[in-house]
């Protein structure tokens, strides 16, 4: 039997009236579900819904939760009542060259825009369409010549909608913001949000109405839902989604906080908390679980799981090792989307007809794309870049070599994944890329103010991934960050 925690235990006996939220702040690998779990066992006459964030989180939530709790993901509860209805038109998302047709447009840009746009009222909370959807790249690409992408979207959205063009489906976030604009009513006594911080805000406009602190439905017939809210605004890396950290945004009747971390010992909790101190301004402190020297498995060469920031980072590691040893990816070696490799290559080498992606086809050549990259800083175009310009005329038989060779995770001795794909899982050895935003430069720890905070987020979550063994590539400034860090703490501290 395990031991509650007494953070554990102070969470479990807050007992909630309807209307009221509790906020429960947890750092990485410090037991949120068994907690969650536990309010719920306590409470068996009170019905609960646990929202979690993907599918595969709400299967495992299903197995784990006492009978008098229903898990279901944010998407499931709109299909229910919305998305079924298209369901022979559903879309994993929208093609530009289709967009491009049925709007009648003449440049992939104008496409792309549009449907940004689109996507970003989707996740919102907002009734309309409005300018404050239109993607900061787009204003940065337009100048003074930007088309009127409130009306484009809003022209996507009636065709997502009404089916009157064939080659526009619907979108599962389409069916999810029209269930949210029919205020619906959820028949539950208390709802739990897990994993807060990623959560968008069209899913929080349907939970927060349960509980009165968004408009009410109306007709509501049942006192409101209280609701638990729970996750760590550190680990939010969705912002590129539309996902707003709720956790540090809402005003909450109770705040509680988890800080005592099962999955690693304080070694590699320090320095996550050197990374949280300083570049996010994080007061509290995690807490590692300490393991006995002569009990800590050592570093085994064979075996362990590489994180890279991007898909190229994983990429460019998966050369160095393939030929030697047996690699396999988190998700599947597709999921890397390796193949814009190719596509990047060909515009490098001048056969633009050769490239199928048309996101890549639509810049006039590589120097196009290159400077593009750089001036939006997208991390990932600016790596396949860099990855083409290092590889050359290698590229397309390294793509397929790679490709064929990947093994399924169980069989793999070394498993490579983005920061991104591991989140919610733990390996006993991890190693972390060079590729994350540098930490360092100049031999001065940077400014933080002016880097997207996800990209510290996605430190944090990579280095929390790891059980026993953190390391890092020998290219990585992490090393260098935490000395001088250490070195500003002497001074401090004198």
């Amino acid at each position: 039997m395990f031991q509650l925690t007494s953070e554990q235990k102070k969470i479990i006996a807050c007992d909630l009236r309807p209307g009221e939220i509790l906020k429960i702040k947890a750092f990485a690998g410090t037991g949120k579900t068994t907690t969650l779990v536990e309010y719920a066992k306590a409470r068996p006459r009170m019905r609960f819904l646990y929202i979690a964030f993907n599918k595969s989180v709400q299967l495992e939530a299903a197995q784990k939760f006492p009978p008098n709790v229903t898990a279901r993901t944010s998407h499931a509860l709109g299909f229910r009542e919305k998305g079924y209805k298209y369901k022979e038109r559903l879309v994993p998302g929208f093609r530009a060259n289709q967009v491009m047709e049925a709007l009648n447009l003449s440049s992939y840009e104008d496409a792309r825009f549009a449907m940004d746009t689109l996507y970003n009222y989707l996740v919102s909370a907002d009734p309309k369409v409005t300018r404050r959807h239109i993607p900061a790249k787009a204003m940065a690409f337009y100048d003074n010549r930007m088309p009127d992408l409130v009306d484009l979207a809003n022209r996507l959205g009636r065709l997502m909608c009404d089916g009157s063009d064939e080659t526009i489906g619907m979108l599962h976030d389409g069916y999810l913001k029209l269930y949210q604009l029919s205020n619906p009513v959820l028949h539950y006594d208390c709802i739990l949000l897990d994993e807060a911080q990623d959560i968008n805000p069209v899913t929080s406009a349907i939970v927060f109405s349960q509980a009165g602190t968004a408009p009410a439905p109306p007709g509501r017939n049942r006192p409101p839902a209280a609701i638990i809210l729970v996750g760590d605004g550190n680990q939010q890396i969705y912002s590129f989604r539309g996902a707003r950290d709720t956790l540090n945004h809402l005003q909450a009747s109770h705040t509680q906080y988890l800080t005592q971390s099962f999955r690693f010992d304080n070694n590699i909790a320090r320095v996550a908390n050197m990374v949280l101190r300083k570049f996010k301004g994080e007061k509290r402190k995690i807490v590692g679980t300490p393991v006995r020297r002569e009990q800590k498995p050592k570093w085994n060469p064979g075996r362990y799981t590489i994180i890279a920031r991007t898909n190229a980072g994983v990429f460019d590691r998966a050369v160095q090792l393939f030929p030697k040893h047996k690699i396999g990816f988190v998700g599947g070696v597709s999921g890397y989307r390796l193949t814009l490799l190719k596509d990047v290559y060909h515009l490098f080498n001048g056969a633009s007809d050769k490239v199928k992606d048309p996101y890549i086809r639509s810049f006039d050549d590589f120097t196009a794309l290159r400077s593009y990259a750089r001036a939006v800083e997208d991390l990932e175009l600016m790596s396949l870049c860099a990855m083409v310009e290092k590889y050359t005329s290698r590229i397309p038989s390294l793509v397929d070599r790679i490709t064929d060779r990947a093994v399924a995770i169980e069989d793999a001795g070394i498993i490579l994944t983005t920061a991104h794909k591991s989140k919610g899982l733990e390996w006993a050895n991890v190693l972390l890329m060079d590729d994350f935003h540098p930490l360092v430069e100049k031999g001065e720890i940077i400014n933080p103010s002016g880097v997207e905070p996800d990209e510290f987020n996605l430190i944090y979550v990579a280095m929390t991934r790891a059980m026993v063994n953190l390391r890092f590539s020998r290219e990585s400034c992490i090393p260098e960050f935490i000395k001088l860090w250490r070195k500003q703490q002497k001074k401090t501290l004198r």
